[in-house]
């Protein structure tokens, strides 16, 4: 039976338990380190200085920036369910080498060994994701799953207080946190053998049957259903809609678009500004020194530093709840807006109370971090990965999502590599540099990003249509498809109007000849 008998809405909900597995490896690596790096133990053995700890930190980013940039280059050779397969090899790996670290070289050797793995998989998630997901269900399965990254930090913060409690100065603490990596991530392979591929890639490289089977599933529906029939025919007049218009590198960089194709150049640019906005926003610096701020800024004993970080995982946790419900019902563009701004006032609060430097501000300080990370959690922190893969088209998502997550992890590597030296050196200036960014994203998602809440992923190529505007296009994208599916209510055709079809929106003059999708007889095998 496919897919352990899984089928329609419980399909999605399982995908994103797998996912969150691989999103588990995330948090646990934001906030291992940064809960061990400052201990007696974990001194001891490493002897890390202060530049030397930004280094060991960062150097992880710069094997995730290698990882996801191989997905970018190669990805589209592989299914989505065989890259995760083959990038949990060398997390395995790197994850080994930590847990056995007997010097520096080979907890650094670890770190970017398993960066390599870690860079393709969260290169991978979003588009599997995106691309198993109904369209009025898809920001809540990427955020669903994203909540996994903070009980990954969650489990790390409070196993790491619980072992420094029992063995504070014994390596078998950063040990026993490290091993967590290995388990994650061969639950999550394990999990993966029987979960669907993205049908979007199986129509692209010609699978139509298993491609149908797929959709079959996931719409709990007969193969030969019409919803089944017309997503299988959107989805293929799409992908050759894209493929007929260029689908390389040298296509992408072109300075204007081949007549007819949609406007994929500035796709990618709007993804990669959004992605790389995370990294600048501040949010990695807290997850990863978290305790160090706790116990540097805001001056809070080790003990009680620690302490603090858990309670604020568990907040972070509780939080992220409200995602799910914000990232569809309020909306990509809102949650984006409200939540930079908000983000920018807490860091101004954070940077003068930690520059005040009195208990009382201490205690304000503590709750401007609270803040910051609820506001993060509700705009940028799951939206971001939902976002800035969605809007790529099918034959770019791999090149153009693998391109973005390299440059988060790459501008990661650059911020991690200079934090500790600009703590030390500008102490509380540091967060009104990220107040600073937070404020500028609020213009950038007001004029350059489309909404995308409830519209399927072939429709999204309808807004960057040559000589349109996407902010405003996506407007009238949004109203033709509840306009549709109020009234295929109506005629009693339920939660049709979700598929949003490519050709209506498209217009006539625009959408590609009419073609017939071929059924073919192919082998099922279990991994691409």
């Amino acid at each position: 039976m496919p897919y352990l008998g899984l089928r329609g809405g419980k399909l999605p909900f399982a995908i994103s338990i797998t996912a969150g597995m691989g999103w588990i490896l995330f948090g646990l690596d934001d906030a291992i380190l940064g809960a061990v790096i400052t201990t007696k133990a974990f001194e001891s053995k490493f002897g890390l200085s202060t530049s030397m700890q930004g280094t060991v930190t960062s150097l992880f980013d710069l094997g995730c920036f290698f990882g996801a940039m191989a997905v970018s280059i190669f990805g589209e050779n592989f299914s989505r369910r065989g890259l995760l397969f083959i990038y949990a090899v060398p997390m395995v790996i790197g994850s080994v080498l930590q847990i056995a670290a007997q010097n520096t070289a080979m907890l650094i050797v670890g770190r970017i060994v398993a960066g390599i793995g870690l860079g393709g998989i969260t290169s991978t998630l979003p588009s599997w994701q995106n691309e198993t997901s109904p369209a009025h269900l898809r920001g809540t399965v990427i955020c669903t799953s994203l909540s996994f990254l903070i009980v990954g930090q969650l489990v790390a913060y409070w196993a790491a207080y619980g072992l420094l409690q029992q063995y504070p100065t014994q390596n078998i603490t950063w040990r026993l946190l490290f091993a967590l990596q290995t388990i994650s991530v061969c639950i999550m392979a394990f999990l993966t053998l029987f979960m669907p591929e993205s049908p979007r890639y199986l129509i692209a490289h010609g699978k139509y049957d298993r491609a149908r089977g797929v959709l079959s599933a996931l719409a709990d529906k007969p193969e030969d259903d019409v919803l089944v029939n017309e997503q299988m025919e959107d989805i293929t007049r799409a992908i050759t809609f894209e493929q007929e218009h260029g689908v390389g590198w040298a296509d992408l960089f072109k300075k204007s678009q081949t007549e007819g194709g949609t406007q994929e150049k500035r796709r990618l640019i709007i993804a990669c500004a959004i992605q790389i906005a995370q990294p600048f926003s501040g949010s990695t610096c807290l997850s990863f020194y978290l305790t160090t701020i706790f116990e540097g800024s805001v001056g809070f004993s080790e003990h009680l530093s620690t302490l603090m970080s858990g309670f604020l995982q568990v907040w972070f946790l509780v939080a992220s709840f409200g995602t799910w419900y914000f990232i569809e019902k309020v909306g990509r563009r809102v949650c984006f807006i409200t939540t930079a701004i908000c983000m920018g006032i807490t860091m101004v609060v954070l940077a003068v109370m930690v520059e005040v430097d009195t208990k009382p501000a201490g205690y304000v300080a503590t709750v401007a971090i609270f803040l910051y990370q609820s506001f993060f959690t509700w705009g940028w922190m799951a939206g971001v990965w939902c976002y800035s893969n969605e809007i790529l088209s099918t034959t770019y998502r791999a090149k153009g999502g693998g391109l973005c997550v390299a440059l988060q992890w790459l501008f990661d590597f650059v911020i991690l590599e200079v934090m500790p030296d600009g703590i030390a050196n500008i102490g509380w200036r540091m967060f009104l540099i990220f107040a600073v960014f937070n404020f500028s994203f609020a213009p950038l998602v007001y004029f350059f990003c489309p909404e995308t809440a409830g519209v399927p992923l072939e429709s999204i190529d309808a807004m960057f249509l040559p000589e349109l505007n996407p902010v405003k296009e996506s407007v009238r994208i949004r109203k033709h498809i509840k306009a549709e599916a109020q009234a295929r209510k109506e005629l009693g055709e339920k939660k049709g109007g979700e598929l949003g079809r490519i050709s209506s929106l498209m217009g006539e003059n625009s959408k590609p000849e009419e073609i017939r999708v071929e059924r073919k007889e192919e082998p099922i095998a279990t991994i691409e």
